[in-house]
């Protein structure tokens, strides 16, 4: 019986296995022949088909070898290679039927998760019985045998197809262009669905309810049964444990308590314009990021207004940017110029992160409101790369993972997760827009543009085109 896990490494056209592997002899028999009919001892290297009209050399115990000699697949004499393709190419092309080059990958039988032999088939090794290496499927199959379901690919947490707004578990649930989400302690998330005007609440494990909102557009304090929103774009958790809402075409922000009856205020803002002062005069312009830190001091995304402000003890003040007039420049608070600031994400430094929608940038911001670039040139595009060479269209959602001192991006315009570190690097999306689940890479999204990671691992993407939420399982 096989007691570890094995590794199969090639020299000099000859298969072996890695020293310290214990293997059974099912998993040796069937292993391709090297390239001058090698096998290990104890197994010859035979011809057999494996794909129609096609013939493969593997090795096989105790048998004989079907093309005589010493099985390899030379000719007897003339020292030109029998089955060499028509270009003379790799001797090992078994006559043109696409051999399998490399080791042997993993193989195991579902759902018991055994180990079988793979079969080499049109030059693919194939493994029988749905067994994926790495995991490919979402289905809530321990396809790769790691003792986890549909981890490391993209799949569906909820939503059900299509704009809607209604309750219930995964694809039940529906949502209308769903937007910013914000990790909870609890274990779940919340969101901003901001075409329901309303923020709904997402448990770990999928089940969708709404927190507040009626679903149609309002400006309306009280229980979160009755209040009004008007497309809500952002959310974010105060330090009382009470939920921030970027209000965005109400131009406020607002409150949602976890009481009984989440009960919605105002915490500042009334009408479009600019404004700094006491919270009930100070005016926003379409304000769509909201961030919170520790000490209750609240962080406004004021996109319309180009700038970020703050909120401290119920006064509203400028942190950075020149309000009003946009532009593309680091500096000092009065100094610095933002192009439509979008989201915000309070980093564990203390610094904010920012997404310059329209300046296609990725910017960092201190206390004191002295900004700096991170990523992007102010200009759109796709480049992966240098961090002030890289291209980003449209960056919106943030997160930051200490644990590998990353930054992740949802790049909305390109249709892809992007990854920050001491370079710019795409996590997943193939650029396609889509809705294709699967490995990282390969799946597709239409505009993403909200990211969080809840306290179980799950990393959620708010695919605002798609009016779906989805996840990354660990």
């Amino acid at each position: 019986m096989r007691t570890d896990t094995i590794r199969w490494l090639c020299a000099l056209g000859l298969w072996f296995v890695a020293a310290g592997c214990v293997v059974d002899e099912g998993v040796l028999d069937g292993l391709p022949c090297g390239e001058e009919g090698q096998c290990l001892e104890g197994y010859t290297c035979v011809r057999e088909p494996c794909g129609q009209g096609r013939m493969c050399s593997v090795c096989r115990k105790g048998a004989s070898p079907a093309d005589g000699g010493d099985g390899s697949d030379a000719s007897d004499g003339g020292g030109d290679r029998t089955d060499a393709g028509p270009d003379g190419g790799d001797p090992a092309s078994d006559a043109g039927d696409g051999a399998c080059s490399g080791a042997a990958p993993p193989c195991k039988t579902l759902p018991d998760c055994q180990d079988q032999t793979p079969v080499c088939q049109n030059g693919a090794w194939t493994c029988a019985g749905g067994f994926e290496y790495p995991e490919r499927s979402c289905d809530g199959v321990d396809n790769d045998c790691d003792g986890k379901t549909d981890n490391g690919i993209v799949c569906l947490f909820a939503g059900c197809g299509r704009a809607g707004f209604s309750d219930g578990q995964g694809s039940a649930a529906c949502f209308d262009r769903p937007r910013g989400l914000a990790a909870l302690g609890s274990g779940g998330a919340v969101l901003a669905d901001r075409g329901n005007h309303a923020v709904r609440l997402l448990a770990p494990e999928g089940a969708v309810s709404v927190l507040a909102g009626t679903g149609a557009a309002g400006a309306t304090d009280g229980p979160g049964a009755q209040a009004a929103f008007r497309e809500p774009t952002a959310v974010a958790v105060d330090a009382d444990g009470s939920i921030l809402v970027a209000d965005s075409q109400n131009d406020r922000i607002r409150r949602v308590a976890f009481d009984v009856g989440h009960t919605v205020s105002t915490v500042a803002g009334s009408a479009p314009g600019f404004k700094d002062g006491p919270a009930a005069e100070a005016l926003f312009f379409g304000p769509q990021g909201v961030a919170a830190d520790s000490a209750g001091i609240i962080y406004v995304a004021d996109t319309e207004n180009h700038c970020l402000r703050k909120i401290v003890s119920g006064t509203v003040s400028t942190l950075a940017g020149s309000c009003t007039h946009p532009g593309f420049k680091d500096g000092a608070a009065g100094e610095a110029r933002f192009n439509r600031p979008t989201d915000l994400y309070l980093l564990a430094s203390g610094r904010l992160l920012v997404s310059d929608e329209s300046n296609h940038a990725i910017r960092s911001v201190s206390a004191e409101g002295q900004v700096q670039t991170v990523a992007g040139a102010g200009e759109s595009g796709y480049l992966d790369g240098a961090m002030l060479q890289a291209r980003f269209f449209k960056p919106a959602g943030l997160f930051e993972d200490p644990a590998d001192s990353a930054y992740l991006v949802a790049d909305s315009g390109n249709q892809r997760v992007r990854r920050i570190d001491t370079l710019v690097r795409t996590l997943m999306g193939s650029g396609q827009p889509g809705a294709s689940d699967g490995p990282l890479l390969e799946a597709t999204f239409r505009q993403p543009s909200g990211l969080c990671r809840l306290s179980g691992g799950k990393l959620l993407v708010s695919d605002t085109q798609n009016h779906a939420i989805r996840v990354v399982n660990p």
